[in-house]
């Protein structure tokens, strides 16, 4: 059943960041490390390091590979087109040798741009103004000027240049295309989907079923006077014929009114050439971008798929692309971003809103990013469960990497593969939300209410910073219209007025239908402005019986223009801007409540529901991770009520009863839990009750499990991150941190620093690559003990390097004996055999010797065996190695702080003879632990038994024989002690981070090691849960260890 067993489109594809010299048999290793997580397949994405040519013919062969190797997988192979982000430059082949289509953009200023400004070299002088602006820094008039002296000055006077943007080592050397020229964007496709056409376009539509286009966006972002009376550069898009276009389509000369885009009018008065600035270039990008790559997309029996640039507020999306809904409006399965673990809700709503009414089956979603190592299982399905919530369907992880060499292993961690060690029990995460795919692909959502999106509003308000409250106004009502909603159980859609008018079709009375969509009410936000298009539509949905809120104040604008006329619509019913002046002016239409102690419950959960046919699919989940709530469900409409349990794949029954024409049951949602139910209309006409519960006393008893051992899954690590360095023959210098020691290097050398920004190895020529001086290394390690049995040092691009350990050369990697484990964590970490006679008790040394050029990585390194790690400060001192000594708690403080890999607990319990008839049922509690999931495995059947990653952290683990029992906790690792940023101080590690946070300095930055804490944290208990209390005296009989009774209750299991 598909249920049961979700196939390969049902499951998440994530980014596979290709970040190395490609090599075949490492990529179809990894393919196969997909198929083990549960994954449906990835994207061959192009990132930082790469070094095959993009797009060449050695690439190609790579995509072609692994297409065939999916195919044979059952998997999918999706493409991604371009070398980075955001999309259009091809790596900046589109524009090397077509100037012509490099971005361009207004420079608004009152500073000459001459030739002794670095800034002005493409830089051709549009037109000049002079300015008089009234006392409230309002635009009272502007002049353009026909002739100027540029060596005269004006304290009116301001400038309008059009710019090409520059060079930049992240468009390796070369510049972002410009996104508003259909001519770029349709050389971009024919270097780039068209060469994939080529290769695999015979797998189109089949295992390639889309190609990922990642944050278009406008050539350059706009921005605003930092006040009024500011005078900062102010700079907004531009391509070579904008004024023409503009011309054309509204009669009206852009160029001489350029300063209504800066500045105010006075008395409020609206600016209609800023309105039509902002959607004019917003159309122009949609039509030349995104338009021309679906219709190609489509052409071709492909989905284009992926999110724009700057999508959640909006300011953010007046910015970087004018509108976000219009860009959605071609795409086959539109999607968006979430860097970081928080909630982006209108984010989402845009894109689900745009797939419901084009009658998609989803949209997509990128997520996980920048939560790095040590985000757990909890947080992957507490992230994305209120996305399912929201529509969202097509999950692509970020991200996977194939190296973790040089900076790949700083590019936005986790990575979501074979490096973390959990990655084989990923399934269980995977598997959940492809059921809950299954289900929310079905039918089509049931949405009643539909709210107009404010965004043209903002635009006539997007004028100077500082300008009085009307942009941060704006901006916070849009935000809290959704929360009150959403929070408030009334699901929408945003509907969008540039699209309106192509979705409207055949109209019901009392209903208006946007494409597949069709919403009893809809609501008009605080809008200032509102099109006539729509004004026409929402006034014969009213007269047609549907219901149109205005919340706050009414539109007094049509088209941006005052009309002769007031906008209004009749039958409209007018409402404060509230939480519950809104909620109750649809509380009519409302399809469920979830309700605690007979209160609804606001702000804790968020829901979707799907119809189909006569069925129906409604996923709820709790958005708060830690808290349980017992509530009662109520859904309108008689049903019965099947729950799809959707880890096990089993579908359960429930029972309910009928009240007022709700369903309704009650249910306890633990923390970050959710419910899938499934139903179907009730086939009896009997009035349904509750059933009595069941007679009978159960209690439950508990004890705390006995700890026989710790095992570790890999060797202890010590990271060697400070060393003494010197080029050439040169003295040492001081003991400093290997990132620092690469910048300062790079910098001796005039090299380029790494970071974010760093340009593509396959865009650096081999004349580039030669290098500047031999890099020696000298890293100090103590130890209170002398080795009696062989360690490894992990080390990249260990076959260039010389290695000696106490001045006593090492065989490099190449030449390792073939028993010895080649790598540690990443196929590029490889480790070199250390013998035991080598480390001594006291100081010893460690010392790498290589040549240093452009491309070479300066890392840490480690050693691995068998010892303990004593942390004082920012030294180390090893000790010798007691497994006996481990136990319960954080083990960064039992001599593990930079231990990456898994702990297994070796634990016993014992179950008491019980007089007949009482059964018991065993579970186990594990109350706190620093793991992103633990595994529980019955030792005797070698058999695992379950997980425990979500609250109540509690394992059912079935009927246990009476006696002695052993099973064996293992506490998966995350890569955080020996890969995250242990340097960044305390109160800064959890802001969000990016790959220069590695090599952050100042205050956010300390020489003591911040590590994690990791491991089952406190004792678990095992509970006993007996159906009939025994007797005292058999209960003491029975009792081997020290059961306590916590608690007795008569049953109520339905």
């Amino acid at each position: 059943m598909l249920f049961k067993n979700p196939t390969s489109e049902y499951r998440g594809c994530p980014f596979w960041a290709w970040n190395t010299k490609l090599d075949e048999g490492q990529l179809l290793r990894q393919i196969d490390c997909f198929a083990e997580m549960g994954m449906g397949g990835f994207h061959m994405h192009s990132r930082t390091g790469l070094d095959t040519g993009y797009m060449g013919n050695e690439y190609m062969n790579m995509i072609r590979s692994c297409v065939e190797y999916a195919e044979s997988k059952g998997l999918l192979a999706c493409l991604y087109d371009d070398d980075r982000w955001p999309s259009g430059s091809s790596g900046g082949r589109v524009v090397k040798d077509n100037p012509q289509f490099k971005a361009k953009h207004i420079v608004f200023t009152p500073r000459f741009r001459g030739s002794d400004d670095p800034d002005s070299e493409s830089a051709h002088l549009l037109a000049a103004y002079v300015i008089d602006l009234d006392e409230n820094g309002c635009l009272k008039s502007s002049r353009m000027l026909k002739d100027i002296d540029v060596h005269e000055s004006d304290s009116q006077l301001w400038l309008a240049y059009v710019e090409t943007n520059g060079g930049s080592p992240w468009f390796n050397g070369e510049t972002y295309v410009d996104t508003l020229s259909k001519e770029a964007i349709g050389h971009f496709i024919d270097i780039t989907h068209e060469v994939y056409k080529e290769n695999v376009g015979d797998k189109f539509g089949i295992t390639v079923p889309c190609i990922f286009t990642d944050e278009p966006q406008f050539g350059n972002i706009k921005n605003q006077l930092s006040n009024p009376r500011g005078d900062n550069d102010v700079v907004f898009p531009w391509t070579s014929d904008l004024a023409e276009t503009f011309q054309e389509k509204y009669s009206l000369d852009l160029i001489e009114h350029l300063p209504e885009i800066v500045w105010n009018l006075p008395d409020g008065k609206p600016s209609v050439i800023r309105y039509r600035y902002h959607d004019h270039t917003c159309e122009r990008f949609v039509s030349a971008f995104m338009d021309q790559l679906s219709g190609w997309c489509r052409k071709n029996n492909l989905l284009l798929n992926g999110h724009m640039m700057e999508e959640p507020s909006l300011h953010s999306q007046t910015c970087a692309l004018g509108e976000a809904m219009r860009c959605y409006r071609s795409m086959d399965m539109p999607g968006m971003d979430l860097l970081a673990d928080w909630v982006e809700y209108n984010t989402a709503k845009q894109v689900s809103s745009v797939a419901r009414q084009n009658g998609l089956r989803g949209a997509m979603s990128e997520l996980y990013g920048v939560t790095h190592w040590y985000f757990t299982f909890e947080g992957h399905k507490g992230c994305g469960d209120w996305q399912a919530a929201l529509g969202i369907t097509f999950r692509v992880h970020h991200l996977t990497w194939v190296s973790m060499a040089g900076e790949g292993k700083r590019d936005y961690p986790a990575s979501i593969g074979y490096q973390s060690p959990w990655y084989k029990e990923y399934g269980y995460i995977e598997d959940h939300f492809a059921r809950v795919g299954v289900a929310m692909t079905r039918g089509r959502a049931l949405t009643r209410v539909g709210v107009i999106h404010p965004i043209e509003s903002y635009w006539l308000s997007f004028g100077p910073n500082e300008s009085g409250h009307e942009l941060g106004f704006r901006d916070r009502a849009f935000s809290d219209l959704t929360n009150w909603l959403l929070h408030g159980l009334i699901d929408f859609d945003f509907i969008s007025e540039s699209l309106l008018p192509g979705q409207v079709g055949r109209q019901r009375p009392g209903k208006l239908s946007v494409g597949h969509c069709e919403y009893d009410v809809v609501i008009l936000p605080h809008l200032q402005t509102i099109r006539s298009t729509t004004l026409e539509i929402l006034r014969a949905f009213s007269k047609s019986g549907g219901k149109v809120i205005i919340a706050g104040s009414s539109p007094g604008l049509v088209d941006a223009k005052v009309p002769p006329t007031s906008p209004t619509i009749e039958n409209s019913e007018n409402v404060f801007w509230s939480n519950q002046s809104i909620i109750r002016a649809i509380e009519g239409y409302r399809d469920l409540r979830v309700t605690i102690r007979g209160s609804l419950a606001e702000d804790k959960f968020l829901y979707q529901m799907r119809q189909d046919g006569d069925k129906r699919f409604v996923f709820i989940c709790n958005r708060d991770r830690n808290s349980s709530f017992q509530t009662t469900v109520q859904l309108k409409g008689v049903w019965d009520v099947e729950k799809m349990d959707t880890f096990s794949g089993e579908q359960i029954q429930m029972d309910s009863s009928v009240n007022k024409g709700w369903t309704v049951f009650p249910y306890k949602f633990e923390g970050c839990a959710s419910l899938l139910l499934r139903l179907s209309p009730s086939t009896s006409t009997a009035i349904r009750l509750f059933r009595p519960p069941v007679s009978g006393q159960y209690f439950n008893v508990a004890s705390k499990i006995q700890l026989e051992g710790v095992q570790l899954s890999e060797l202890n690590v010590l990271m060697l991150d400070y060393a003494e360095y010197k080029v050439d023959d040169e003295d040492w210098s001081p003991r400093t941190e290997v990132l620092k020691i690469d910048n300062i290097i790079r910098r001796r050398f005039q090299l380029p620093l790494k970071g974010a920004q760093f340009k593509q190895p396959w865009a650096v020529p081999s004349s580039e690559r030669a290098p500047r001086g031999q890099l020696t290394l000298r890293f100090t390690l103590h130890s209170e003990f002398t080795f009696t049995e062989s360690s490894m040092l992990a080390l990249e691009d260990g076959g260039k390097i010389g290695i000696w350990v106490n001045d006593i050369p090492i065989p490099r990697p190449s030449s390792a004996g073939q028993n010895t484990p080649s790598w540690w964590v990443d196929e590029d970490i490889k480790t070199v055999p250390i013998p035991h006679y080598l480390i001594h008790k006291g100081r010893n040394t460690v010392t790498l010797s290589f040549p240093f050029g452009i491309l070479t990585n300066v890392e840490r390194i480690y050693l691995l065996g068998n010892f303990y790690v004593s942390l004082q400060g920012n030294s180390a001192i090893l000790q010798p190695f007691d497994p006996k000594k481990l136990t319960w708690g954080d083990i960064t403080t039992q001599g593990l702080p930079f231990y990456v890999g898994n702990i297994i607990y070796k634990c016993s319990f014992s179950v008491p003879c019980l007089p007949k008839p009482s059964t018991s049922k065993v579970s186990l509690h594990v109350p706190d632990f620093s793991s992103p999931v633990l595994s529980v495995a019955d030792v005797r059947s070698r058999k695992q038994i379950g997980r425990i990653a979500l609250q109540p952290r509690t394992l059912e683990m079935g009927k246990w024989k009476e006696g002695q029992q052993k099973i064996e906790i293992t506490a998966f690792g995350n890569r955080y002690n020996s890969f995250g940023h242990v340097h960044v101080t305390a109160w800064a590690a959890n802001e969000y981070c990016s790959p220069d946070t590695w090599r952050t300095e100042g205050d956010r930055w300390t020489d003591d090691y911040n590590v994690k804490p990791i491991g089952v944290l406190e004792c678990p208990t095992v509970v006993l849960e007996i159906s009939k209390k025994p007797d005292d005296d058999e209960s003491d009989k029975s009792d081997e260890h020290d059961w306590e009774i916590i608690g007795s209750m008569e049953d109520t299991q339905l």
